[in-house]
């Protein structure tokens, strides 16, 4: 939901330049947090993980629906990413569940279930129309969800404890403690962080070339760089990135790829769809229409979801599908950049078709790592009979790593993306604006009629002297 409502949260409590990090503190924490927790939860079991996202849930909910400015909306952020980045672990918990030839037809349903989500913006935008509360009710919204989560975790998510998962080794969570990687854990934390900052910084709320931006991302280059000797060399029982993971090119390594690219779509689409709907296709008065084109990226997911149970298993041929989704996918965002102003069937048809594509290979790719872990004839009966193999230890963190990968995907492209919308825009404006006022007429204050098309409202270019119907209707068009 939020970031739908982004222009309207920075309206009430802004203006302020860092607002955007509303949502990209999501992305950053739950990027980071993803890989970590799946790791951890691998070790000592994932009950306890998955209630704690939705208590951090629970929480960030109460900060956002309370906050009196951006710094607190950006607290509410963090606090998301940190409830996310566990909950993202839910596609790992689901394939436990049942057996292999079931895996894509449960990935399916569980993202049938998330079908309220998927029309959150739709939600959004009519709780601002008819709520008094406005964008506010929004997190109340999502607290509702959260704490029905938690309860439901609680009381009925029961997989194997940690005595179960390690009644073989008979290893107390002391001595499993001291064994984890901490030197790993500890820089592949600073290096995604320092990465993500820098990139999300840049052309924002600094520009590119200054030393804010850049020196996280150059220092982050030999932490990475420090991590994977350190991971292949370093005499590690549980390594926060099994290396092993990484020479599985086909299995693995290939399908991060595809993640990246897949993220860079889709969760940039949801950040600029709805500012591009609404400034080219929608009356700034109409709300509900608004929520409708921004819902638009939401409607693509829940159809991806119907393919992802019905289609998915019973077409087989993984590889060949995701070969097929990542085609179309290039072609239909490449289609994207052939719009004008007056394309409005097309762009729905294109953004409808291109977050499709992104959003099924999601679970596909799920479902393809989690298959391709272990060979299943190597499983010993003894694990199976208490309904768990060896592929389970390192699955939570081999599907993390997935999750990191097309959020990081999503952040980048969110960040080059939303820096090239907004300087284009910023350079472009007062040139255009003032060809197409003049031809109108307008012979009033320029600087007025600029600040007034931040806005571009009726309403806000009427408080301009001098402004006449073809003025604001020629503004209006610059605007576009």
């Amino acid at each position: 939901m939020p970031p739908a409502v982004l222009a309207f949260i920075n309206a009430e409590l802004g203006p302020d330049k860092n607002y955007i990090w509303i949502t990209i503190s999501w992305n950053l924490v739950a990027a980071v947090v993803v890989t970590v927790s799946g790791r951890l939860a691998d070790i000592f079991g994932r009950r306890w993980f998955l209630i704690t996202g939705a208590a951090l849930g629970c929480i960030g909910s109460l900060v956002g629906a309370t906050a009196k400015n951006i710094p607190s909306m950006i607290i509410s952020g963090v606090i998301f990413g940190l409830g996310g980045g566990f909950q993202e672990m839910c596609f790992s918990c689901v394939q436990e569940l049942v057996p292999n030839r079931y895996r894509f037809t449960v990935l399916g349903i569980t993202e049938i279930a998330n079908t309220p989500a998927m029309f959150s913006a739709l939600i959004s935008y009519a709780f601002i129309a008819y709520l008094e509360l406005g964008w506010r009710t929004c997190y109340y919204w999502c607290f509702a969800f959260e704490f029905a989560s938690l309860v439901f975790l609680f009381l009925f998510y029961k997989p194997p404890s940690f005595e179960t998962k390690h009644q073989e080794d008979h290893k107390t969570k002391l001595e499993l403690l001291k064994e984890l990687d901490f030197v790993g854990l500890i820089t592949f934390t600073a290096g995604c962080t320092l990465l993500l900052v820098g990139i999300n910084r840049g052309g924002t709320t600094a520009p590119w070339n200054s030393v804010s931006v850049l020196a996280p991302i150059v220092v982050s280059g030999p932490l990475f760089i420090f991590l994977g000797f350190w991971e292949v060399y370093a005499p590690l029982r549980h390594p926060i990135l099994p290396t092993r993971l990484f020479k599985k090119w086909r299995d693995f390594t290939a399908l991060l790829v595809v993640a990246f690219v897949c993220g860079m779509l889709y969760y940039s689409n949801l950040a600029l769809w709805p500012r591009i709907s609404a400034l080219l296709f929608v009356s700034t008065n109409d709300i509900i229409i608004r929520g409708l084109y921004a819902n638009i990226t939401s409607f693509s997911t829940f159809l991806s979801s119907i393919y992802c149970m019905a289609v998915m298993p019973w077409v087989g041929h993984e590889r060949w599908q995701l070969m097929f989704l990542v085609t179309t996918q290039t072609a239909f965002t490449g289609a994207l950049a052939s719009l004008t102003i007056i394309d409005k069937g097309r762009a729905i048809a294109f953004v409808l078709l291109a977050g499709m594509t992104a959003s099924s290979c999601s679970p596909l790719i799920a479902g393809t790592v989690s298959l391709g872990l272990d060979d299943q004839k190597d499983m010993s009966v003894r694990f199976l009979a208490r309904g768990y193999s060896h592929a389970n230890f390192i699955s939570g963190v081999a599907l993390g790593i997935v999750s990191t990968s097309r959020l990081i995907g999503g952040a980048v492209a969110g960040a080059i993306y939303t820096s090239i919308y907004t300087n284009h825009y910023a350079s472009s404006i007062p040139e255009k604006l003032e060809f197409y006022t003049s031809s109108a007429g307008f012979t009033g204050s320029f600087e007025s009629l600029l600040r007034a098309s931040a806005n571009n409202t009726v309403a806000a270019y009427q408080t301009v002297s001098g402004v006449t119907p073809a003025v604001i209707h020629a503004a209006q068009l610059a605007v576009k």
